[in-house]
């Protein structure tokens, strides 16, 4: 499953002392000098924290917390507005409390905005779901399956309640055998496709437990018996936010080099672009960013930083750019 966050939210996770370098110290400072005084300096702020790697943005907000006693997110909040200002506190603080920030939004005010919860819920490892839910539950006060299960309803909720409370089994090749693969891919056609109507909680608890492996041996094995793969059963059986939500953990486990470039393009088709969708995408999905541009010019023959440029303007796609041209890091280990 995938790790997100860089080294230094789980060291602060597991109480690892942090330390920082002249540089972190430096980039607290300019944002202290482009921030004082009457107006903000756009064009500086875009310049120290857009082009940092993600590890370094949660370094500057960690330490800019404890230089100045105050969150960097929330004197930006005053500062700025916006898709900008929304992007700015993105990359403000680390990102699983940019992640939490997200989730509290998608949440906030009347209906809930699915599509920027389930590609945060689903599909991650056990260590950054508690990172996550002990995130958010200290900046919000609130256990953050209650508070979904809150807003959501239907299929849907039942997927998202399915990913928070169904911790994922670390792969054991003594356990996970070919034989336990068939078992499990039939287990999911009886679910599913093998009976009149879906049993939900049965097609659940196969696909969002198994480790990424077991989940290649399993779609092999659904092939062969039953003409069509996993993701196409999830088609069948799902519909809506709960099909978009399961046909994104599939692919992201199984195709994730194909399917993130679509995800990408998802938020810039058609009428209007989702800007929220993009930014969170960019921001989330950072480390894998050096194989997803190649995959994109490919499959829709322009850049991917090009399309975001055509997409966008002013002080928000020179942030946009300025974040998909900084260097990457590698997530924590899992």
């Amino acid at each position: 499953m995938m790790n997100l966050y860089p080294p230094s939210a789980h060291d602060q996770y597991k109480k690892i002392k942090l330390t920082y370098s002249s540089s972190i110290e430096a980039a607290c400072e300019e944002i202290k000098k482009a921030c004082k005084g009457l107006g903000t300096d756009e064009k500086a702020l875009v310049k120290v924290i857009g082009s940092r790697s993600p590890n370094d943005r949660a370094l500057i907000a960690y330490r800019y917390k404890e230089k100045y006693n105050e969150s960097l997110k929330d004197m930006l909040k005053g500062e700025t507005s916006g898709d900008f200002g929304f992007l700015l506190q993105l990359l403000a603080v680390p990102l699983p409390e940019a992640e939490a920030y997200i989730l509290h939004k998608a949440m906030a005010g009347a209906g809930t905005t699915e599509s920027l919860i389930y590609p945060i819920i689903m599909g991650r490892t056990n260590d950054e779901m508690e990172i996550l839910k002990k995130t958010f539950f200290e900046i919000y006060n609130k256990d953050l399956a209650v508070a979904l299960d809150s807003e959501l309803s239907g299929d849907f909720r039942k997927v998202i309640m399915a990913a928070l409370q169904a911790p994922i089994v670390e792969y054991k090749s003594s356990f996970h055998t070919k034989a336990k693969a068939e078992e499990d891919a039939d287990k999911l056609y009886k679910a599913g496709q093998g009976k009149w109507g879906t049993d939900e909680e049965g097609f659940l608890k196969v696909l969002l437990s198994s480790p990424v492996k077991h989940l290649e041996e399993m779609d092999s094995i659904y092939k062969q018996k039953y003409k069509n793969d996993i993701k196409t059963a999830i088609v069948k059986e799902f519909t809506g936010d709960a099909e978009n939500a399961l046909v994104y953990f599939i692919r992201m486990a199984l195709d994730r080099k194909n399917y993130l470039p679509e995800f990408f393009e998802a938020t810039m088709k058609g009428i209007g672009t989702d800007e929220k969708g993009l930014s969170a995408a960019l921001v989330r999905f950072h480390p894998f960013l050096c194989n997803v541009k190649g995959e994109y010019e490919s499959k829709y023959k322009t850049s991917l930083k090009e399309r975001i440029k055509g997409e966008t303007s002013g002080d928000y796609r020179d942030l946009l750019v300025a974040v998909f041209d900084a260097p990457s890091t590698a997530p924590a280990s899992a």
